[in-house]
């Protein structure tokens, strides 16, 4: 990702709270660096005679390379995830109500969807789907392999999107990218290559138009009044995090330090105030993984190679047993069934310091709460790393399927939309998500920022299930066993996680000679 949110949250948040906040982009720097440096400036008004020493302004790209394109009223058809089972989904910020309703994001996306058809003259017709995890893959499989051209552009799950890639379902973007500028920050890059398993093969899309890989990534809240009962500085942990060294150690320590036994009985037990609570020893741990640092595929070679037996999964798999058994930690929370809502629940009632397993989009629904909230980063494991942000495997991203007969359309379509999105949508939705009480606090920007700047390792969230439910589980299933024994793992799993990535791989090749 690019680094562009702080420096504009700077100097809009310093002007006015109501103003729009700029989005941001994916790139390869980390903004716990640029962060710093970009808040050394003292804003400059207009008047100042400081101002009139400042450079001017770069001249804001204008793209005009689809200006007079009239596709005579033709459909683009988008099949939209509407699942209320998942934590986030696309429609919200795909279709939107249909509509102008009040509701800014909501008649950003209606505004962007109506500029898009203006500007192509097109008309795009959506059909929400209410797939679940365990049957978006073979849903959409049927009306593929039937041949039925019912849609242009598919969004949903990146978990079931990529495992249809070895099946012939989507196009190969790779040989259809004529139309897609991959120098502008509304491509999430970085992202789509982590996707490709075969070098050349390019299927699933992310970027601004798929606006559910922002609002599903994954960070950990904190209480800035616990922090400050504990540190005497409520914005202590963002220093931490903007020193480098918001460690595994570094977390561990913090969440042992914040343990309160409040009713006094000298036991452990939900109620009393924890440095941070989980619910199990599965989903809550997959963020932790997502954003290890971890390559688990070597792609130097002819052929891909699942490989990730090594000293880093080693460190890890020890790090992440200490932080998750330790003291300042109760997994098995009883609050509510709903894993982010009791989490939330307890944080919500001072009960833990750290809340763990929300998305980014969740700030949204912690705006009565009693403290003031901060963003922050999963833990790295070395000073010496950047930070990473894990997606989840039910972020919905884009493909287009087989079946629809205009790719130069499709393509065009997307690229605009894509466009439209970064430049109306995305500054809405993050002033909308930084529309709470703490929202002047320069600190959340930054840390917005950093969480949205430096997505991990994308492939294992997104990999897992087709190759066989095992990469993340080789991490997952040690911390629930309490055992920091990687290698024997990884030894138990290895041979049909090759069996069967090699399988995908000959696949996918199969595919391009049939």
């Amino acid at each position: 990702m690019k680094n562009g949110l702080t420096r504009i949250l700077v100097i809009l948040l310093c002007l006015s709270m109501t103003l729009p906040l700029a989005g941001c982009s994916q790139g390869t720097d980390n903004a716990a660096e640029t962060a710093q440096n970009d808040t050394g400036t003292a804003p400059v008004t207009a008047g100042d005679p400081a101002a009139e020493a400042q450079p001017d302004e770069e001249e804001e790209y204008v793209d005009h390379r689809f200006d007079g394109f009239d596709y005579e009223g033709r459909a683009f058809r988008i099949q939209t995830s509407a699942d209320a089972t998942d934590a986030t989904n696309a429609n919200e910020f795909i279709e939107g109500s249909g509509s102008l309703n009040g509701e800014i994001v909501n008649d950003a996306v209606f505004e962007r969807n109506a500029q898009t058809e203006e500007l192509l003259n097109i008309k795009l017709e959506f059909t929400e789907s209410d797939y679940t995890y365990s049957n978006a893959e073979s849903s959409i499989r049927t009306f593929v392999m039937a041949g039925d051209d019912l849609y242009d552009l598919i969004i949903n799950d990146d978990r079931s999107l990529i495992a249809l890639t070895d099946e012939n379902i989507f196009y190969n973007l790779a040989n259809h990218s004529e139309n897609f500028d991959y120098n502008q920050s509304y491509w999430y890059t970085d992202t789509m290559d982590d996707l490709i398993l075969v070098p050349g093969h390019s299927y699933v899309m992310a970027g601004d138009f798929f606006l559910d890989c922002l609002a599903s990534a994954h960070c950990l809240f904190y209480n800035k009044q616990l922090c400050e009962n504990a540190y005497g500085d409520p914005e202590y942990l963002d220093s931490v995090v903007l020193e480098g060294q918001w460690t595994y150690d570094k977390m561990t320590q913090t969440l042992n330090e914040n343990y309160v036994d409040l009713n006094g009985d000298g036991v452990r037990q939900e109620g009393d105030q924890f440095g941070m609570y989980a619910h199990d020893y599965w989903g809550c741990l997959i963020a932790f993984v997502g954003s290890a640092g971890i390559d688990f595929i070597d792609r130097s070679g002819d052929e891909p190679v699942i490989s990730f037996n090594n000293d880093r999964s080693v460190t890890y798999a020890e790090a992440l047993n200490t932080l998750y058994r330790c003291d300042g930690n109760l997994v098995g929370i009883k609050e509510s069934s709903d894993m982010n809502m009791g989490l939330r629940n307890l944080f919500g009632n001072k009960l833990s310091l750290i809340c763990l397993y929300q998305r980014l989009n969740d700030l949204s629904k912690m705006r009565e709460f009693e403290f003031d909230v901060g963003p922050i980063p999963y833990p790295k494991l070395y000073e010496s790393d950047k930070y990473f942000t894990s997606i989840h495997d039910t972020t919905e991203m884009g493909a287009i399927p087989v079946t629809s007969p205009d790719i130069d359309l499709d393509t065009v379509c997307i690229e605009v939309l894509s466009r439209e999105t970064s430049k109306g949508v995305i500054p809405v939705y993050y002033d909308q998500a930084l529309k709470t009480k703490y929202s002047a606090d320069l600190k959340v920007a930054q840390m917005i920022d950093l969480i949205h700047d430096n997505f991990g390792s994308s492939f294992v969230l997104c990999y897992n299930q087709a190759l066989g439910d095992s990469m993340l589980q080789m991490f997952t299933d040690l911390v629930n066993a309490d055992s920091t024994d990687f290698a024997s793992a990884y030894k138990r799993k290895e041979k049909v996680l090759k069996k069967m990535c090699d399988k995908m791989v000959a696949s996918i090749l199969a595919n391009d000679e049939g």
